[in-house]
């Protein structure tokens, strides 16, 4: 029995740490690799590689976010300009931040979306 290393999947798709290469019945709770889908290493697995799958979801998460945060700065400044309370800063603000959602919703026309993207920068507050 070796002690302390990794059971790293066989579909290559992640790894967990466990207490030992093999069951140990001294200690009933320990964890070890359950050798139908896993195998033992003491060396640190690799990182998983992403599919693309799994990279365009991640992607398209990302943005949604960074709409869902731009949405929620552009929304109460929209509020005061329909009511007419707006400040000039306020209406500056109001562009700046449509101008960072809409460059945000485009990042899915760039040449190497979703593998490489620049990001939009955030409007100062």
């Amino acid at each position: 029995m070796i002690y302390g290393g990794y059971a790293v999947r066989k579909d290559g798709q992640g790894w967990r740490s466990v207490d030992g290469s093999e069951a140990d019945p001294e200690n009933k709770d320990w964890i070890y690799p359950d050798y139908e889908t896993e195998e033992f290493s003491q060396d640190t697995p690799p990182i998983p590689i992403a599919s693309p799958e799994e990279i365009l979801a991640a992607a398209n998460s990302h943005r949604d976010m960074l709409l869902t945060f731009a949405t929620l700065r552009v929304n109460p400044l929209q509020d005061a300009v329909d009511l007419e309370e707006a400040t000039e800063a306020d209406i500056a603000s109001l562009k700046s931040w449509k101008k960072y959602r809409v460059l945000v919703n485009r990042v899915t026309d760039q040449a190497a979306y979703p593998h490489t993207i620049v990001w939009p920068p955030q409007p100062s507050e």
